[in-house]
């Protein structure tokens, strides 16, 4: 009307409530439609019935829940594994003993289920979280879905979804502010599908499980919680809560084993101990007899005629690029589950860079674990069996056998090089003409000791070579790696590894008809079995090698099968038969100027002097051989004469000289990083202790000298024990 005291009221667009303007309307009362109280969701799915509880990883998902306060927006929790290791089962329990610090309610989808339908649409994710906070997604303008949920023709696409996704993200932050939510989203694939979906409160914590590491919500802040394979004891406790602690507890070894190969992944555990518990008398060891050949392990994990395992790699396999998926078949195709980048990309002819860009994708799809401070990856143990029959299946037989030659080659030229680095000259039978070569490709060891470590840290690699090798019948390869691998185990002890590989060896050998070849394997592992106290079979190797020997015309040869043979009567306590075997052996050293071997023979002689009572001499002759070892720089043989001379000062009860010379040759010993060695120092020094009335240092001395033979598998750990308790481990 224009006056100042004018107004005017409009209302536009749809109303879902009644509209009134009046003050007084004679006797008519008008009533608004009740406001409905907030809608509280509880929608997180139940909780397995058996579940093994992981402490650490549980501690660090509760701390990061209890910092809500930190941060002014919704904190975020990403549990990241390899399918079938639990993140749902783990999420889902962890999710219920949080769930009543919630009073917003709890959200839950599995994105899984909507991407095995198709693509993920974010929008009817949000549509259903807003239905779940009693609000009507449909109700407003945009896109309309039909009543069976399809969109209507004339919906539109590219703005239109655009429009309708900015339009459902608007309506749940509304919905969502001043609510504490806690929401579980289960199989994500992309940051995307989370950050669509967050809510407005700070107060409330999302929780996302996913098989990738998604590297942008980490950027972003959130925190992320990795779930790894159950090691031996909780996989037991798994199966035993599915069929029983007793059936567990009567066949322990067995259970193991089969927590071994199947990498200890929840799911595979799962689907065995639902076997079991349907078939109450079938024994354990069956199913792991069954699991043994790798080839047809992924076919045993089935159920309801789908094999699970094979169908949940799959699924992560084909959302691989193919620069990685051809990655992963050729992991399959290593000789073992773990490996050095370095040595990889050699063996693929690929600059490192490019390979760890790779290999980078394979992390991230949680496929391959990786310490990269040490520059190592590894497979679970599943995952290489998935992805070696993927290489069988995708890439010709003469493709993966030529690759797996280039594996062994690189790992025999690293073992070669450690080797020389560990024992530096001495009998050795093959050729390589390529070690200047070897070493500018790999570079040196910078001692003993880093060889050592390395040895150690490939020892299922190189075993794996040895077996693969001798399986192809590359049978020079196959000795060739043994005679390197000699530096390792004599000093590391590794019985079972040392064995099976050596009996391949002679084997290989044998077919090659290298009878110099055959002897030196037939020694290397007639004196593991020495060490194991098998002598019979010791000298079986080591009566067949010497004629090998002699038919080869090599002296030198000749004169270590005598030393091997020498050294196993000195074990058996037969001291005249060991002096016989030990000058002969140094006499034919001397003839063909072997200075290194006549120093060898001087020692194990001055030893079996030693121990056939003649002390005196011992102590002289020892002196001899620490100045021929001294002439051709061979500390660790040095530190051998000196626990040597400790050993014989001792008898002789020359306590402080038997001390000086253990001391010494520990230190040596440690230096170098050979622990059997400084065992044997520690097991006579305590002895000295005894004898010399110190009863603290003896039991100190001796307890360290255990753990480490115990360790080796030594049968000297019963006989320390015995020392030690008085009685058998176990008794």
């Amino acid at each position: 009307m224009g006056d100042a005291g004018a107004q005017r009221n409009e209302i536009s667009g749809r109303t879902g409530r009644d509209v009134v303007q009046a003050r007084d309307i004679g006797e008519i009362h008008f009533h608004g439609a009740a406001v409905p109280a907030a809608v509280v969701p509880g929608q997180l799915p139940a909780a397995t019935a058996v579940f093994v509880n992981r402490a650490a990883e549980r501690a660090v998902f509760h701390d990061v829940v209890g910092r809500l306060e930190e941060v002014p927006s919704p904190r975020v929790v990403v549990l990241s594994g390899l399918r079938g290791v639990g993140k749902s089962a783990a999420a889902a329990r962890w999710a219920h003993e949080i769930r009543d610090r919630f009073d917003g309610g709890q959200l839950y989808v599995d994105l899984g289920r909507q991407s095995r339908r198709g693509a993920v649409d974010v929008s009817e994710v949000l549509e259903q979280f807003i239905e779940a906070l009693g609000g009507d997604p449909h109700d407003h303008g945009g896109p309309r879905r039909r009543a069976d949920g399809s969109l209507g023709a004339d919906a539109g696409v590219g703005a239109g979804e655009a429009a309708r996704l900015s339009r459902l993200q608007g309506e749940f932050l509304q919905r969502s502010a001043g609510r504490r939510l806690l929401i579980l989203l289960d199989d994500v694939t992309t940051a995307a599908q989370v950050t669509a979906v967050l809510p407005a409160s700070a107060e409330s914590v999302v929780v996302v499980t996913s098989h990738r590491r998604l590297e942008g919500l980490l950027r972003d802040g959130a925190e992320l919680v990795t779930l790894g394979p159950l090691d031996a004891d909780h996989g037991a406790e798994l199966i035993g809560a599915m069929v029983g602690a007793d059936r567990v507890r009567r066949e322990p070894d067995a259970v193991a084993e089969v927590v071994w190969l199947c990498g200890g992944l929840p799911i595979a555990l799962r689907v065995l101990g639902a076997q079991l518990r349907a078939r109450p008398r079938r024994r354990i060891a069956a199913v792991a007899e069954r699991l043994r050949d790798e080839r047809r392990r992924l076919d045993h994990f089935s159920m309801d005629g789908e094999r699970v395992i094979e169908a949940a790699f799959e699924v992560v396999y084909g959302d691989l690029p193919e620069d990685a998926q051809v990655l992963y078949r050729v992991l399959g195709v290593h000789p073992g589950p773990e490996f050095d980048g370095t040595l990889l990309a050699a063996a693929l002819g690929q600059p490192i860079a490019m390979l760890e860009e790779t290999l980078d994708l394979l992390v991230l799809a949680n496929l391959v674990d990786a310490d990269e401070t040490e520059g190592r990856y590894r497979l679970p143990e599943l995952v290489r069996v998935h992805a070696l029959r993927r290489a069988e299946i995708d890439d010709p037989a003469q493709d993966r056998d030529g690759l797996l030659r280039r594996m062994v080659e690189v790992y025999l030229r690293r073992a070669v090089l450690a080797d020389r680095a560990v024992l530096g000259p001495r009998l050795r039978l093959a050729d390589h003409p390529w070690l200047a070569e070897a070493t500018a490709e790999f570079g040196g060891f910078a001692d003993p000791a880093a060889a050592l470590r390395w040895f150690e840290a490939e020892r299922r690699n190189l075993l794996g070579c040895v077996r693969v090798a001798a399986r192809r019948g590359w049978d020079t390869a196959v000795w060739v790696l043994c005679e390197a691998l000699w530096a390792f185990y004599y000093n590391r002890k590794h019985y079972g590894d040392w064995i099976e590989s050596h009996e391949l060896a002679v084997e290989s050998a044998r077919r090659l008809g290298h009878a110099a070849a055959e002897a030196r394997m037939r020694s290397q592992l007639g004196r593991a079995l020495v060490e194991l106290e098998r002598y019979d079979e010791a000298h079986a190797q080591f009566d067949a090698a010497l004629p090998l020997a002699r038919a080869a015309a090599d002296r030198r040869l000749e004169a270590s099968v005598v030393e091997f043979s020498g050294r196993a009567r000195f074990e058996q306590g037969e001291y005249p038969a060991a002096i016989a075997s030990f000058e002969r052996s140094r006499a034919v050293n001397a003839e063909i100027g072997n200075a290194r071997g006549v120093a060898l023979q001087t020692h194990h002689l001055g030893r079996a002097l030693s121990r056939s009572g003649r002390q005196d001499e011992a102590v002289d002759v020892f002196a001899e051989a620490l100045a021929g070892f001294a002439a051709v720089g061979d500390e660790r043989n040095q530190a051998r004469v000196l626990i040597s001379l400790g050993e014989t000062h001792r008898d002789l009860g020359r306590y402080p000289q038997a001390e000086r010379a253990l001391g010494e040759a520990s230190s040596i010993m440690r230096r170098r990083d050979i622990p059997f060695q400084v065992a044997l120092a520690q097991e006579l020094l305590a002895d000295v202790a005894r004898r010399a009335g110190d009863e603290t240092g003896w039991r100190a001395h001796l307890e360290a000298a255990f753990a480490t033979f115990a360790e080796a598998g030594s049968p000297r750990a019963e006989q320390v024990w015995r020392l030690l308790h008085g009685e058998q481990p176990g008794s």
